[in-house]
């Protein structure tokens, strides 16, 4: 499943999207989405214009006929959202298996580590914290966050690696062939770059980063 990383403005995030989110799920309405909705239309417009979506409105457009609450309408909504808050959705290829392999001491790839006990990796990868709204998590099990003083924590954390002295050796022949070993490391020291390159424009510009997989 591929792998998102948002990068959005953290004062939109928490002065406008946050907010909104929460107290929608308290009230158990979307009337909440109203007064986002102004705010988010030019990103929503050029978002739907970038992407190609044509007479297609996307929900968060509909708010003010009046839906009625429920519960899945609620999760589309989060995510449109944050898609169109998003300055970018840069499409990283690397590898998270191969990263977390490389630079995780535990090499721990068993899907079974809660958030709180993920590497720094992990953490760049996947979030370091849930999307909490109100008493509300947005897919627990597939999304999570970044917040401003995480991304510049792991912005360092990228910085101070050195991909140069990965070897092929900490790549488990159990679950990565051994003839495929140097070609994934050879990928995976290509593509590091820009992921570190990602972390350093957020934290240069106050952003925070959604991880998402879809």
């Amino acid at each position: 499943m591929p792998l998102y990383h948002m990068l959005l403005d953290g004062a939109t995030f928490h002065q406008v999207i946050a907010p909104t989110l929460a107290a929608s799920w308290k009230e158990r309405s979307f009337a909440p989405f109203r007064a986002a909705q102004a705010g988010l239309l030019a990103a929503a417009e050029e978002f739907s214009a970038r992407h190609h979506l044509g007479g297609e409105e996307p929900l968060l457009f509909e708010k003010a006929a009046g839906l009625s609450f429920d519960r899945d309408l609620w999760k589309l909504l989060a995510g449109e959202m944050f898609l169109f808050a998003a300055r970018e959705i840069p499409e990283i290829q690397i590898s998270p298996e191969t990263l977390v392999y490389l630079l995780s001491a535990e090499n721990d790839w068993s899907g079974n580590v809660s958030r709180a006990e993920f590497t720094p990796i992990q953490q760049v990868l996947y979030g370091a914290c849930d999307l909490v709204f109100a008493s509300k998590i947005y897919r627990p099990e597939h999304a999570g966050y970044n917040d401003t003083a995480d991304v510049s924590r792991l912005a360092a954390y990228l910085a101070n690696q050195r991909p140069e002295y990965w070897t092929a050796d900490l790549l488990p022949v159990e679950r990565i062939e051994e003839e495929d070993r140097a070609e994934e490391l050879e990928f995976a020291k290509e593509w590091f770059p820009d992921l570190c390159s990602l972390y350093e424009r957020a934290s240069r510009r106050g952003e925070i980063i959604i991880c998402e997989v879809l």
